[in-house]
């Protein structure tokens, strides 16, 4: 809509802007973003920004408090568990419990997997800056984990904030069987294993793989690799936050980690600035429904977001001294 909204005004702009639309995001891009920027890189020749979605807000009723500006996120780890096992009748299991006994199993291995706590530096930047806008226990316990560990603040904070803390480990899909009483030869698991922001993926692939028993095999999906922060102090950066705080008054804005994976990092890793933002408000009730059941935002917040988005689209790449008619 930004995009349309120029063209349809005819402004003249002192930037180009591309419009990239692309599938397989929520499978890790690999045969979206990642396949074209290598196979069509004259594409992005120049290219000196990108703005992408994994920023996020926090409101209060449906006044925004903090506009979170993704910088930097974990890196995804990727995998699926081949279970292969004896087949036959279930009224004679075998002793090893079956195949699909045998993939629950390691499944609950790998989910105890020992997953310390640790603040890496662009987390403690993101929770300083988050934590002075709160003033109640969540603000203190985000202000003191920006100093360092504290298991008692840690334990104060919900799972989201806490998932930027420690690498995560999510079992996500299960496939095996045929009946009720077929003991199935061969079933499979995916798993989510986000590793921090400063991480390699081979430590957490290494532990996976020694607790797979006779008979099963790690596939690797998507295992990447920690990309730098995209840079705070760029014209962009500076217009983003600017813009965001003057959308909502006394609100702030400032760098953020998600623990998501957006196709962010692919720009990030060529040296391109690529920023998540969330122009749309999030209440508290709708952010848990974000891939979950009826998954929404409010109407009304769309229609909000959808004009700050075009306001800051026409701030960046619009020619400067040109006179843009309020709609």
């Amino acid at each position: 809509m930004a995009i349309v909204d120029l063209k349809r005004r005819h402004i003249p702009l002192r930037r180009d802007i591309i419009y990239l639309g692309v599938a397989d995001e929520e499978l890790g891009g690999i045969h979206g973003c990642k396949e074209l920027l290598e196979t069509h890189p004259e594409l992005f020749a120049n290219v000196g920004y990108v703005l992408n979605e994994a920023g996020y807000n926090e409101t209060f009723v449906d006044k925004v408090g903090f506009w979170g500006i993704e910088v930097k996120q974990k890196v995804p780890l990727f995998l699926r568990i081949h279970m292969k096992g004896q087949p036959g009748h279930s009224a004679s299991p075998p002793d090893d419990g079956g195949t699909l006994a045998k993939l629950i199993d390691t499944l609950e291995s790998v989910k105890k997997i020992p997953t310390p706590y640790r603040v890496t530096p662009a987390v403690a930047r993101y929770f300083a800056i988050l934590g002075s806008t709160k003033n109640d226990y969540r603000g203190e316990a985000l202000r003191a984990l920006s100093k360092g560990v504290d298991m008692k603040q840690i334990e104060r904070l919900p799972a989201g904030y806490r998932s930027l803390l420690h690498d995560t480990i999510a079992v996500t899909q299960i496939h095996g069987g045929v009946c009720t009483n077929c003991m199935t030869m061969l079933a499979t698991a995916d798993v989510d294993i986000r590793v921090l922001d400063d991480e390699q993926p081979d430590g957490m692939l290494a532990k996976v793989k020694a607790l797979m028993p006779k008979g099963a095999e790690v596939e690797v999906l998507l295992a990447d690799k920690p990309t730098p922060a995209s840079p705070i102090d760029s014209d962009l950066f500076r217009l983003l936050v600017t813009a965001m705080q003057k959308s909502a008054p006394g609100s702030v804005a400032g760098p953020a980690v998600s623990a998501g994976t957006s196709d962010s990092r692919y720009f990030r890793a060529r040296g391109i600035a690529a920023y998540g933002i969330a122009p749309f408000k999030v209440n508290y009730y709708d952010a848990d429904t974000v891939h979950g059941n009826d998954e929404r935002i409010r109407a009304n917040f769309f229609a909000q977001g959808v004009r700050l988005t075009r306001d800051i689209v026409r701030q960046f790449c619009a020619q400067t001294g040109v006179s843009v008619p309020h709609r």
